[in-house]
């Protein structure tokens, strides 16, 4: 059996790097919202775990984008987040409601303060409401 001619090689992929704004609108912000629902229904283990998928996407952010014009990007978020995190997570572990929406609005906060020193303020976030519309259920609840 003969071989067929070489095929040419395929071209190299062109690697995709998400924007800062992809980034924030795909990973941060829809973690930013689960994180208060579980809350909200009273879901801890799950806030635990969108806690943890949050930080995660800040970090995932920092290392794609290390910088910002001449401002390091995991330091800002460092250090607008550190703080609200723990604050956070020692309310989630102590499933404490009222210092979960404290430290959840330090976040908030927070995010809108980094979005204003990069000269973002247009962008800005809020805490939730009930009847803002998502299609995550977080309330454990089937829905068929």
């Amino acid at each position: 059996m003969a071989a067929g001619p070489e095929a040419a090689p395929s071209p190299p992929a062109t690697e995709y790097l998400p924007s800062i704004s992809d980034l924030m609108i795909a990973t941060i912000q829809p973690r930013h919202e689960r994180l208060w629902r579980a809350e909200q229904d009273g879901n801890w283990e799950f806030a635990k775990y969108e806690l943890g998928n949050l930080k995660g996407a800040f970090n995932r952010l920092g290392h794609a984008h290390p910088t910002q014009g001449a401002v390091s990007l995991p330091d800002m978020i460092t250090s607008v987040t550190e703080q609200p995190f723990k604050e956070l997570g020692s309310a989630i572990q102590s499933k404490d409601d009222a210092a979960f929406t404290k430290a959840y609005a330090g976040l908030t906060d927070a995010c809108n303060s980094c979005h204003q020193a990069l000269n973002h303020g247009v962008v800005e976030i809020h805490v939730p409401s009930r009847t803002s519309p998502s299609d995550l259920l977080t309330d454990g609840k089937p829905r068929n």
